[in-house]
């Protein structure tokens, strides 16, 4: 706008009113915000964007090649050795403390386990008839023994109470017997019982399968 323009402007007109300076004021505070949003407008400047202050995680991703090594490693093997029956993981898998891996074969063990508890309820019979036969000696004895007192000892003969004491002795020594059979049964059928608890091979820690390396049908030596 030139000054002959403005000029013009503030010239009073006939039966108009003049320009009060207020009106100037506002006439010039308008022009400048007019070119300095035509000046924003066209100019590159850097703009900026404020935002309220809130905490929260800082999640970070970082991409890299590379070889994985285990801070564990664990060899599994059995304790007893067998023929593999079943195998339950394969490579990669992701196993806890206490998984079943794989079993062995358990028929053989089975077949002892029921011949050792056989032998244990023969053993046990054992000692319930020893200890009748004891019981029948001792009472035998004390019979005898009751006669001699009433008789004066003139009956029965000496050499029938020595009979009768030997008779007790030894049912009392076939019953120690038989008991001693009865435990070494029971430890016995307690081993068995371990060794088929031991055929299932459980993983010791947590962890991941590296490799599977046994197949159903081979055979595994004990590995302790």
């Amino acid at each position: 706008m030139r000054i002959d323009d403005i000029n013009d402007i503030l010239r009073p007109h006939s039966g108009g009113r003049r320009f009060t300076p207020w009106l100037i004021t506002a006439g010039v505070l308008l022009l400048g915000s007019v070119a300095w949003w035509l000046y924003a407008q066209g100019s590159d400047g850097v703009e900026y964007r404020t935002a309220e202050l809130r905490r929260g995680d800082l999640r970070v991703t970082v991409s890299a090649t590379g070889n994985l090594q285990p801070t564990t490693q664990v060899d599994v093997g059995s304790e007893l050795s067998g023929t593999i029956a079943a195998v339950f993981v394969d490579d990669n898998d992701t196993v806890t403390q206490g998984q079943e891996l794989a079993r062995l074969d358990t028929r053989r063990l089975r077949n002892q386990l029921t011949e050792a508890q056989a032998s244990l309820a023969a053993a046990e019979a054992q000692v319930l008839q020893a200890r009748a036969s004891a019981a029948e000696a001792h009472a035998n004895l004390e019979r005898l023994q009751h006669v001699a007192r009433l008789s004066g000892g003139k009956v029965p003969a000496p050499a029938e109470l020595d009979a009768a004491e030997a008779t007790l002795k030894r049912n009392e020594a076939a019953t120690a017997s038989a008991r001693a059979a009865v435990e070494q049964l029971r430890a016995a059928v307690g081993v068995v019982e371990t060794n088929i608890g031991l055929s299932s091979i459980r993983s010791p820690i947590n962890g991941i399968v590296l490799a599977r390396l046994i197949e159903p049908g081979q055979t595994v030596a004990a590995q302790m």
